[in-house]
């Protein structure tokens, strides 16, 4: 990455970064498939099963988004 580059968005804010990275991901991931691997589906329901048996171990999405940035 050039140096000015690089200084430039360094100097954004976390609000501005934010904004940076949702633009540039369509350019840097896969475009997303409505289909869902029967593994991933099987994870997923694993992973409901143990969070209806023990919620206690969960974060609110509030506190998952403060932790994302």
């Amino acid at each position: 990455m050039k140096a000015a580059l690089e200084s430039e968005l360094s100097a954004l804010s976390l609000e501005e970064k934010h904004e940076v990275v949702t633009y540039l991901m369509p350019f840097v991931t896969p475009p997303e498939s409505d289909e869902i691997s029967p593994e991933l589906l099987e994870m997923l329901e694993q992973r409901l099963r143990d969070h209806r048996a023990d919620p206690t171990g969960s974060i609110s999405l509030k506190e998952f988004k403060n932790r994302q940035f």
